[in-house]
């Protein structure tokens, strides 16, 4: 799906291709990039109805079905996610409506395009809920779905809300090129865990009986006034002694972090407090108030990764640097070309140097040259560090030249040897330059 934003606070047009397996957003800062991610948080987050391909009934009966494919309607369904955006967007923000009153969201496929992209898709998906396991497969350059019962269930199983379900998340994969959900770790997450217990919407929720009415309009009012990305992290950190009883198939990765980075591991207490536990000494375990800001960091992609993470999600996260040194950067962009390669997609955002030049060399290491294989086990990368460059797509946020107050959102050329953010090249250019002059000074002999 590409999307097409325009006059989103500071941003006066943005096209974003979300079918990319890595997005980067760079520039400056106050130039929108949360603002964009945000909406696409929203819109990724969003399950709609859409277009029932089949009858549940008839799949339990039948046990396999073969369906011919509605382009139109299905097209018309992406429309209508956009649409709901478009409507919304001050309930994504936590904002007054007619903050957004110029804000509008497009689809910029059109149908004959979206068409040929479906039409030459390979298409294999499982999904199980409720006991009904099913697996969506198409071939390439084939109109047909075939639709098959992986096991057999009991008629019974199969209530309105479970065939709604299933085939909205059918037609929600078909149109999204098999992206179904997303997550995201907002700059604040570090507060997120820290302050939870005091920011808990649980807690802002309740109420008793002798509350007035002047309460709980002041409770409503607490609830609604951060943004749904924030309002969904503190859900996270609230519900953590549910979500830790559930392990996935991701949790190698969440290892990795832990093992490479963290030099310790994540705990989560019976009470459900976030803690940490030292590799160096694991006798000793830590609220997560007492532990290292990078441990506030990642603990949410950790959490994500071993207790909540399903293939095919999106993964937005703002600032992945932040507390980071920069050795600890690069690692971590190892990680998120781990995270491509085991069938996520990422959208992260960024200042750092470290993590675009990384980037920059895992995009490199994609190459078949027999010298790059070389260098692959000299520098101790892996095969699934490797970034396709067709895969990753790459924005600058800048403010026009001729309007110094509006953002028009530059798509990077992704080459062979990667990308350039020219704002950031600029900055280290003239610290460079800076140096190099005050070091010559300060070499140069005194002129008595």
């Amino acid at each position: 799906m590409k999307i097409k934003l325009k006059n989103l606070g500071v941003v006066k047009e943005a096209e974003i291709d979300l079918c990319k397996k890595l997005s980067l957003f760079c520039g400056p800062n106050s130039t929108g990039k949360t603002y964009v991610a945000y909406v696409i948080y929203g819109l990724t987050k969003l399950l709609m109805v859409g277009v029932p391909l089949f009858k549940l009934q008839e799949l339990l009966e039948k046990k396999e079905l073969n369906i011919e494919l509605d382009y139109t309607k299905l097209f018309n369904l992406q429309k209508e996610y956009l649409r709901y955006i478009n409507d919304n967007i001050s309930t994504e923000f936590a904002s007054k409506p007619d903050f957004f009153t110029s804000f509008k969201l497009q689809l910029i496929t059109s149908l004959e395009e979206f068409q040929v992209d479906l039409k030459k898709s390979e298409v294999l998906f499982d999904y199980e809920i409720a006991t009904i396991s099913i697996r969506l497969s198409k071939d390439i350059n084939s109109d047909l779905i075939k639709v098959t019962l992986q096991k057999p269930v009991t008629l019974t199983n199969a209530s309105t809300a479970t065939e709604t379900y299933i085939l909205a998340i059918i037609s929600k994969y078909l149109i999204n090129k098999t992206l179904l959900d997303s997550f995201i770790l907002p700059v604040e997450r570090n507060s997120v865990y820290t302050f939870s217990k005091e920011l808990s919407l649980k807690r802002l929720k309740k109420s008793d009986d002798n509350q007035n009415i002047e309460e709980a309009t002041e409770i409503q009012e607490r609830i609604t006034r951060y943004p749904h990305a924030i309002r969904d992290a503190l859900t996270v950190a609230e519900d953590l002694a549910n979500i830790i009883k559930k392990e996935t198939k991701y949790k190698f990765l969440a290892d990795d972090i832990e093992h490479d980075i963290l030099h310790g591991k994540i705990l989560v207490s019976e009470q459900g407090e976030l803690q940490f536990s030292s590799a160096s000494d694991s006798s000793i375990i830590l609220p997560v108030h007492l532990s290292a800001s990078l441990i506030k960091t990642l603990s949410g992609l950790i959490i994500y990764l071993r207790h909540q993470a399903t293939s095919n999600d999106l993964i937005i996260i703002d600032e992945p640097e932040l507390n980071l040194h920069p050795d600890n950067q690069i690692l971590l962009t190892r990680i998120f070309a781990k995270l491509v390669n085991n069938g996520f997609r990422l959208l992260i955002s960024t200042h750092s140097d470290y993590i675009i030049r990384e980037l920059n060399n895992l995009i490199m290491l994609s190459s078949e040259k027999p010298e790059i294989k070389a260098l692959l086990e000299q520098f101790g990368y892996q095969a699934d560090h490797k970034l396709d460059p067709k895969n990753v797509g790459a924005y600058l946020f800048n403010f026009n030249s001729d309007n110094n107050t509006k953002v028009v959102v530059e798509n990077l050329p992704v080459l062979e040897n990667g990308f350039e953010i020219k704002t950031i090249d600029e900055a280290i250019n003239k610290l460079n330059d800076v140096s190099e002059e005050l070091f010559y000074a300060l070499k140069s002999p005194d002129n008595e």
